[in-house]
């Protein structure tokens, strides 16, 4: 069912009933969030469709009465009086970086499996401290190798006021906003603050958070997880159950966010996330290439191991529990996380022969955030009350009406007149973005492209608007506001339209039309999210000259002419999917699914072994989209990979995507033939649509590198966790094409 927001001047009778299906949805929403009810259950009910869907009925007994719920539109989100860019934009807030030593319990290679006592809500009895699945398969591999270097520490928490903001910028660089006041979490001023239920986020503050990393230096995130123990105390949607999957991150399977390896309220999980490049026991081994390196904290460099090619700067991680991934991420669970190297340094002013002098700062060493700005982008929605709201029954795709930049309802951002850096990040959960920069006149203005998913480009591209960027993909971008005057105001614009023109309703599945700068700022498409999203305000000249650069080269490609494929295989994409196990732990029913190497269509079981590449080979994927009527960003866990062709030509691979990407967009019935490699590292693995909604229903298969030696046999087991401990099951079924 697709979804449309009523219009501002909707009759009052039909805002009541647009109201009442809402609510009456909010019932069944809540009570398979809470696990009283399942998929098979409703679809016992009547409730589901076989294939996962809403049924077409008059009313949802058993849990409302005679309401219709087949009400095609829900009311707009009230504003309450707030008015766009009538709010500053709020930098990111930086995780501390503090010693291993601050951890209480220490960290170690394997799961620590100390006892303490369960809450009666979760069973009761005793529990591991760490829901990290335990023994040899999930310890973290070559730990002694890699000793983090530092840690962070970060709880999963109900929304709260954040009194220890940390932009690691000055107030003048984030315009004008003191750091030392509170900040309640709230999406506007004049909006209401969040419940503790509405939103959970990283320490339950906003703004959303950013780690900071360098190569050569392996970090500890020790995540807990403070979320209520009451899985109903969740406003009607969201798992207390989380799994961070730090994307796309070159390390192994047990610090991956595996969909099945979640943990509960109480317990915390040890992700060691060891930062090294990919290619480190194969390619420059010794270290000797010096454009394989990291800042050394006193303005020189230390080789690291590897492919320097293979640098990787604008990474995030979320939530990937499973089947709950939607609900989690839209309620908070995402943040950024930046990867610092010799080559993106982090500080303008170096000129060693080997930084790219990319905008910054200059003041440390490495990783100034003065002129290099993470932008998360996401639609919301709210409900009567002013808090955040979710539809779970549109398996199109949720798509809100209100659009938010770093959780924040369009805000203005101030900027010198001098060159800024911008990592611009999809958090939506179906909607795809199409970004412009306009000027006052509206007349669209250059933008120049340097990095697409956690890579730079191999050289720069310059555009007057962005490709569609689909969910999860990032988007690194440069603008000079020194062609502009103090007090000139810009603008980003979105010119993705998900108006299905053939219902005039608004359409998870894909985008419809790419507008033009003037019909985007016209004020008359029905999709709320289209148009003016963040105000760009050039308020002074820099203290200082602008010596930042773009290069015209930057990361070239990994040569792989030399490296045999070992295997073709083939992924199709699409609807009308098919369980074919029962597993309650591990299965999920749902409309979407994918098929592997000419089998039938199958919907999500992690049980399921679909594909278990040799370590050390390199494959080529075929991504199919079996339909034309919906779009797939497909995310492959692990390692990144180059596009070869869409549609069988490399013709029509457009230079912005020619880097190395872990997101690639389908397009309506297309296909994208991309390589990989697999090595360094082993364990099970994901490769799922990242319309979080089509991948929790159940757009989403594992794989696993057979390493064909202990730990790492293939099969290996399946994690299911419990509160009182992780235990190990064989897998459900093992694919014949898979091995």
């Amino acid at each position: 069912m697709s979804r449309i927001y009523l219009p501002w001047n909707a009759s009052k009778a039909r805002q009541r009933d647009a109201e009442r299906a809402r609510q009456n949805r909010a019932e069944i929403v809540r009570e398979l969030s809470w696990g009283r009810v399942s998929r098979r259950d409703l679809i016992k009910m009547g409730l589901f469709t076989g294939a996962g869907m809403l049924a077409p009925i008059g009313g949802l007994n058993p849990f409302v009465g005679s309401a219709s719920a087949d009400v095609p539109a829900f009311p707009r989100s009230p504003l309450f009086g707030a008015k766009p860019f009538a709010q500053p934009m709020p930098r990111f807030d930086v995780l501390a970086r503090n010693p291993l030593s601050c951890l209480t319990p220490s960290p170690q290679a394997q799961a620590n499996e100390t006892l303490m006592p369960v809450d009666s809500m979760l069973g009761g009895g005793f529990g591991p401290v760490e829901g990290r699945p335990p023994g040899p398969v999930w310890a973290h591999q070559r730990w002694s190798e890699y000793v983090p270097g530092a840690c962070v520490e970060a709880t999963q928490a109900p929304a709260t006021t954040n009194y220890r903001y940390n932009p690691q910028v000055a107030s003048s660089l984030n315009s004008g906003i003191d750091p030392t006041h509170g900040m309640p979490l709230r999406f506007h001023p004049k909006l209401p603050n969040q419940n503790p239920s509405s939103v959970w986020t990283f320490d339950g503050t906003i703004p959303p958070k950013l780690v900071q990393a360098r190569y050569g230096e392996p970090i500890l995130f020790r995540h807990h997880n403070g979320l209520p123990v009451d899985v109903r105390q969740n406003g009607g949607f969201g798992r207390h159950t989380i799994s961070t999957h730090e994307h796309n991150g070159h390390h192994g399977a047990e610090n991956d966010g595996f969909t099945g390896a979640f943990f509960f309220p109480n317990q915390y999980y040890d992700y060691h996330w060891p930062v090294v490049l990919a290619g480190h026991y194969s390619v420059n081994t010794a270290a000797t290439d010096r454009m394989a390196s990291s800042p050394d904290g006193s303005g020189g460099l230390t080789n690291v191991p590897g492919d320097w090619h293979e640098t990787m700067s604008s990474h995030w991680f979320h939530d990937h529990m499973f089947s709950f991934t939607a609900q989690n991420v839209y309620k908070g669970n995402a943040a950024m996380f930046n990867i610092y190297s010799g080559l993106d340094r982090g500080n303008e002013d170096i000129d060693d022969g080997v930084n790219l002098r990319l905008p910054s700062g200059s003041a440390k060493d490495w990783g100034n955030l003065d002129y290099d700005v993470n932008l998360m982008l996401a639609d919301k929605a709210f409900d009567r009350d002013g808090q955040l709201t979710f539809d779970i029954f549109n398996f199109d795709g949720f798509l809100g009406d209100v659009m938010t930049t770093n959780l924040a309802y369009n805000p203005y951002f101030e900027v010198e007149r001098r060159k800024y850096r911008f990592r611009i990040l999809n958090a939506a959960v179906a909607r795809f973005f199409k970004v412009a920069l306009a000027n006052a006149s509206g007349v669209p203005q250059p933008i120049i492209q340097i990095g697409n998913d956690g890579n730079l480009l191999p050289s720069p591209v310059t555009l007057f608007e962005l490709d569609e960027q689909g969910i999860a993909e990032r988007y690194d971008i440069v603008i000079d506001f020194s062609n502009y005057a103090i007090g000139d105001k810009l603008h980003l614009v979105n010119l993705a339209e998900h108006i299905n023109p053939e219902t005039a309703t608004l359409d998870g599945r894909k985008p419809f039309a790419d507008l033009t700068m003037a019909a985007a700022l016209s004020g008359n498409s029905a999709d709320p999210c289209v148009g003016r999203f963040l105000e760009f305000r050039v308020v002074r000249n820099p203290a200082k000259p602008d010596v930042s650069r773009v290069p015209a080269v930057m990361i070239p490609n990994p040569d792989l002419s030399q490296i045999p494929v070992a295997r073709v295989r083939n992924f199709v994409f699409g609807r009308d999917a098919i369980q074919t196990t029962s597993d309650p732990n591990t299965s999920a029913m749902g409309p979407w699914g994918i098929g592997t190497d000419g089998g039938l269509t199958k919907a999500a079981d992690y049980g399921r072994l679909s594909a278990a590449p040799r370590f050390g080979t390199r494959e080529v994927w075929n991504l199919i989209n079996d339909g034309a009527g919906w779009d797939h960003p497909i995310h492959i866990h692990f390692e990144e990979g180059q596009i070869l062709a869409r549609n069988g030509s490399l013709a029509n691979v457009r230079m912005q995507e020619r880097g190395r990407k872990d997101v690639y967009r389908l397009q309506p019935g297309g296909t994208v033939t991309l390589t990989m490699q697999f090595r360094d590292w082993g364990g099970m693995f994901m490769e799922h649509c990242h319309n979080t909604t089509h991948e929790d229903n159940a757009m989403l298969l594992r794989w696993e590198i057979n390493q064909g030696s202990e730990p790492f046999l293939s099969p290996l087991p399946t994690p299911i966790p419990t509160p009182q401990g992780v235990r190990f099951q064989s897998p459900d079924e093992v694919l014949p094409t898979a091995l």
